[in-house]
C-alpha cells in the first residue's frame, strides 16, 4: 500500500480529542500499526547520551569557571566549553545559535566555521575520552585521523553511548517500530545506524535549505518517486548533515535563513520539502523527542511544522519535555501551565518527562498491542 493511500482518511481515524493524556497509548497504537507516526528527534537527544558517559571530563573543566554548571543540560555545558574555545565575549555562553553567530561572523566564511564546530566536537570527545584505559591506544589513532573520521563514526568506534545491560538503545527501540519516515534534527547519522542494527535498509534525505545540494551523492537527493516503507525508511535530516556543513543549521542566520527559505519556498515539482513530507507532516501523529522549548532549533523546528499543519484538521502531536529547573525560570507552575495552553492551541499536548523513559514506556506498550496483552 502506497505512503500516500496510508495517510488517506488518517483525520477522520484520529480525532483531536482522541489523543488525550489518559488515552494516549490506547490511542496511538493503530497509528504505529499503521506506519503513519512520525518521531522527531533532536540533535542534542543523542550527544546527551554520548557525552553522559564523559559527564565527569564535563564537570572537571567546570571547576575552574565561576559559574554553576550542575543545573545546565550536557549538551549546554558542551557549548559552554565551545564558547571558551572561540573566546566568545559574551555572557550567555550556553546559547548554541548565538555563539555559533559570532563564530561564523568572525571566520568570515560560513562553510568551514559549522565544519569547525563539528571539529571541536570531535577534538573534545577524544580528549576527555582518553582517561578510559581501554580505548587509549584507539584514541591516539584516532586523534590522527579527525579530518578523515566523520564525528558519527569516532562515536561508533568509541562504543558510544554505553548502556547498561540491562537498558536498550532508546534509538534501537524506535528503530524496531514499524514506520517508514522518521525526521530528525540532528547533524549525525545516529538515526541510520540504529535503523542498519535492527536489519533495515534506510535512505537518508537532507533539506539543501541554503541551495547547495547540486554536489551531493544521489542517494542524498530528494527523489519524488521514493515510497518510503517501514522496512527501508527515510531518515529526513531537517537541520543538515555533517558530510555536509552548508546545510547545518545552527547560528541564529542560519535558523532565520532557513525558515525564509520554506517559507518563500514557491518550486511545486522538486521543493524544498518533498511533497510527501509535507502530507506526511500535516497527517501523522508528531512525536518531538529531546527539545528544549526555549531553545532555537526547538522554536524553528515547531514554527516549520506549523506551517504545514490545519489546526482543525491534522492529528494531534505529543511532546516530549523534562520539567524546567526553578532557578531557571521565577513562577515554575506559571510557566508550566502557559506552555501547555500554549502547546494545546497549536493541538499538542506535552508529556512532563525524559526523553529516553517515554521511549521505552513507548516501546513496552508497542510490545503489548502487538502481542494482544493491551
Amino acid at each position: 500500500m502506497g505512503l500516500n493511500r496510508r495517510f488517506a482518511g488518517a483525520r477522520e481515524r484520529l480525532s483531536k480529542e482522541s489523543v488525550s493524556s489518559t488515552g494516549f497509548w490506547d490511542n496511538i497504537m493503530p497509528f504505529i500499526k499503521q506506519g503513519m507516526v512520525i518521531p522527531i528527534i533532536s540533535n542534542s537527544f543523542r550527544i546527551e547520551q554520548i557525552f553522559r558517559e564523559e559527564k565527569e571530563g564535563l564537570d572537571r573543566t567546570a571547576e575552574t569557571s565561576q559559574s554553576d554548571d550542575e543545573d545546565w543540560t550536557i549538551d549546554e555545558q558542551l557549548t559552554k566549553e565551545w564558547a571558551e574555545f572561540v573566546e566568545y565575549p559574551m555572557q550567555d555562553v550556553h546559547n548554541l545559535a548565538r555563539i555559533a553567530q559570532y563564530f561564523l561572523v568572525e571566520q568570515k566564511d560560513p562553510i568551514q566555521a559549522r565544519a569547525k564546530y563539528v571539529e571541536f566536537l570531535k577534538a573534545f570527545l577524544l580528549t576527555i575520552a582518553q582517561d578510559d584505559e581501554q580505548y587509549r591506544d584507539l584514541i591516539s589513532e584516532l586523534k590522527l585521523q579527525t579530518q578523515e573520521q566523520s564525528f558519527s563514526e569516532i562515536v561508533r568506534q568509541l562504543d558510544y553511548p554505553r548502556f547498561s545491560q540491562s537498558a536498550e538503545d532508546p534509538l534501537r527501540l524506535l528503530a524496531k517500530l514499524p514506520l517508514p519516515i522518521y525526521i530528525t534534527t540532528s547533524y549525525y547519522d545516529f538515526l541510520e545506524r540504529a535503523l542498519d542494527a535492527e536489519g533495515k535498509n534506510p535512505r537518508t534525505q537532507i533539506c539543501f535549505w541554503s541551495g547547495t545540494g547540486s554536489k551531493a551523492k544521489t542517494e542524498h537527493r530528494s527523489d519524488p518517486n521514493y515510497e518510503p516503507t517501514p522496512t527501508s525508511p527515510t531518515v529526513y535530516h531537517l537541520f543538515g548533515l555533517e558530510d555536509y556543513p552548508q546545510t547545518l543549521v545552527i547560528s541564529e542566520d542560519d535558523f532565520m535563513n532557513f525558515l525564509i527559505s520554506v517559507v518563500e519556498d514557491t518550486n511545486t515539482q522538486n521543493p524544498i520539502v518533498p511533497l510527501k513530507l509535507r502530507q506526511a507532516l500535516a497527517e501523522s501523529p508528531l512525536l518531538l523527542l529531546g527539545y528544549q522549548l526555549r531553545d532555537w532549533d526547538f522554536r524553528v523546528l515547531f514554527r516549520f511544522i506549523l506551517k504545514f499543519r490545519k489546526e482543525e484538521l491534522s492529528p494531534r502531536g505529543m511532546v516530549i519535555q523534562l520539567k524546567q529547573d526553578k532557578k531557571r525560570i521565577g513562577n515554575k507552575e506559571k510557566a508550566l501551565q502557559y506552555l501547555s495552553h500554549y502547546l494545546d492551541k497549536k493541538q499538542f499536548d506535552v508529556e512532563w518527562t525524559d526523553t529516553e523513559s517515554f521511549i521505552r514506556k513507548l516501546w513496552d506498550e508497542w510490545n503489548k498491542y502487538r502481542q494482544g496483552r493491551s
